[in-house]
């Protein structure tokens, strides 16, 4: 057994930086591998690279400026993923962009591709999708029907009106 390879420590994390241009680097590289996020997440991985704020800064204006980071494309791709893969509501990808880092003002911007769209209708869609063509006839199952639109961010109103469609299609 070699002894000398056993006594070497295993690094906890990326390398550190040696300079600015090593931070640009990580985050190109973040970026490529991980695909698109917030600029706190970013600034939050550099953070793992160096402690010097004045890289970072440099590093995320770089980034920015080459059209590698935005925070408007990420916010506009959660809605895009929460509207067309999740069947998510409007509370649930608000609640989504605020775990992610999105700032406000952008998440609210990114929202309002959601004001043209019918709320009831994706709704009625993910209950579709669920239950497939089982009716919602008993107390349990709309109670059940209720907590999975809840949980996926719709409100009640939206909830009511897929129900009240799912168990006509169903009939």
């Amino acid at each position: 057994m070699n002894t000398q390879h056993s006594q070497r420590k295993k690094r906890q994390g990326p390398r550190p930086a040696k300079g600015p241009e090593c931070v640009v680097n990580y985050g190109t590289w973040y970026l490529a591998k991980f695909g698109d996020t917030s600029q706190k997440n970013l600034r939050m991985k550099m953070r793992n690279k160096t402690d010097q704020e004045e890289w970072i800064d440099e590093a995320l204006q770089k980034l920015i400026s080459l059209g590698y980071q935005s925070d408007e494309r990420f916010a506009e791709l959660i809605v895009r993923r929460g509207v067309e893969n999740k069947s998510w509501g409007r509370s649930r990808i608000e609640a989504e962009m605020v775990r992610k880092g999105v700032p406000s003002e952008v998440a609210k911007e990114a929202l309002r591709a959601l004001q043209g769209d019918d709320p009831d209708a994706r709704a009625t869609e993910a209950l579709a999708r669920k239950f497939r063509a089982r009716g919602l006839t008993d107390q349990k199952d709309r109670a059940r029907a209720t907590r999975y639109l809840a949980s996926r961010g719709f409100d009640f109103q939206s909830i009511s009106t897929a129900i009240s469609r799912h168990n006509g299609q169903s009939d």
